[in-house]
């Protein structure tokens, strides 16, 4: 099930009915998008490629939220901005910045066209935690989690000087690593294996780009299991304070009440519990 159809009851993603009819995830991501580049009015989203808030901690995360708003109607591309829907249909589209670069008409209510922000807000204040919008929470924590360490695997390994996209690896592995780590420790965990594959280009000189991915993963997995079997904690980075929280975590963590947790407690149920008001 994915993220949208766990968090919808309706077919309809279109808002003759509110906010419910997006459903919490359709939600956090449309009040995130606007946030990240709304015009007053909230009418339409300008692209500031380089520059403004971010929208997400990764590129791969910030193309899923935007197509999802688009392919669920929620979003429009700007008539000047054509054959968007091509690129979504391409299977390369995840590499192609397209969707960064393009302006969005917010497409709300179908008559009018407008998007009242303040319900968006209030809707995610006001939600209560049940089995269904717990599972939404966690899969978006999990899908922003996932972004925030590729992001510092692709930053550690490029401050030793090895190719960035190694990091796209371990995407695979994460999940189950942030079930038993915070964002913090995964980040931690890429630092390591980014020094880890450094020091052994050190040792044996260049080798096959693909052979270096899977010694960086399971040097990223070994660690992780080391620190299970230890008495030892596992070392926590902490968020440098020129990388703001994005739009996309700032709404979650109003939906979920997490607040530190986000970056400092393992993506679990268990953490979501434990933070919601209603389940103290």
């Amino acid at each position: 099930m994915s993220i949208w159809d766990a968090a919808t009851d309706s077919t309809s993603r279109t808002t003759e009915g509110g906010a419910v009819e997006l459903g919490l995830f359709g939600v956090m991501a449309l009040q995130a998008v606007l946030n990240a580049g709304a015009e007053p009015g909230y009418r339409l989203v300008r692209a500031h490629p380089g520059f403004g808030p971010r929208l997400a901690p990764h590129r791969v995360v910030r193309h899923h939220v935007l197509s999802s708003l688009l392919e669920a109607g929620v979003l429009a591309p700007i008539p000047s901005k054509a054959r968007l829907d091509d690129r979504i249909r391409d299977a390369k589209w995840e590499t192609d910045s397209s969707l960064e670069d393009a302006d969005w008409q917010v497409v709300w209510n179908v008559e009018s066209r407008r998007c009242p922000h303040h319900e968006l807000s209030e809707y995610l204040q006001d939600m209560e935690l049940s089995a269904r919008t717990q599972e939404v929470l966690l899969q978006t924590w999990q899908l922003l989690g996932t972004g925030e360490c590729l992001a510092f695997g692709e930053y550690a390994l490029a401050c030793h000087n090895l190719n960035p996209a190694i990091a796209r690896g371990a995407a695979a592995a994460l999940p189950s690593i942030l079930a038993r780590h915070s964002i913090g420790q995964g980040c931690a965990l890429m630092w390591s294996a980014a020094k880890h594959v450094a020091s052994s280009f050190m040792r044996y000189g260049i080798r096959q780009e693909s052979a270096v991915e899977r010694d960086f993963v399971s040097s990223f997995c070994a660690i992780s299991d080391r620190v299970n079997g230890s008495s030892s904690p596992l070392r926590e980075f902490t968020r440098h304070a020129s990388i703001p929280l994005s739009t996309l975590t700032r709404s979650l963590c109003a939906a979920s009440h997490l607040s530190e947790s986000y970056w400092s407690s393992p993506v679990s149920e268990s953490s979501i519990d434990r933070a919601f008001p209603d389940t103290q």
